[in-house]
């Protein structure tokens, strides 16, 4: 499977926690907006997500 980069974001540091930003391009893909809930997976070094239901 060949990757396709979509976009990037930078990490940022908030209390003990690291934060993530999703860019729209990738909100509007995945179908996400405020409230939504994303599920992260781990394969080897590969991470992805997904909307959960």
């Amino acid at each position: 499977m060949e990757k396709t980069l979509i976009d990037v974001s930078h990490v940022s540091k908030r209390g003990s926690s690291l934060r993530l930003t999703l860019p729209k391009k990738i909100a509007e893909q995945l179908q996400v907006g405020p409230k939504d809930i994303v599920g992260f997976y781990v394969d080897g070094k590969i991470v992805s997500l997904e909307k959960m239901k």
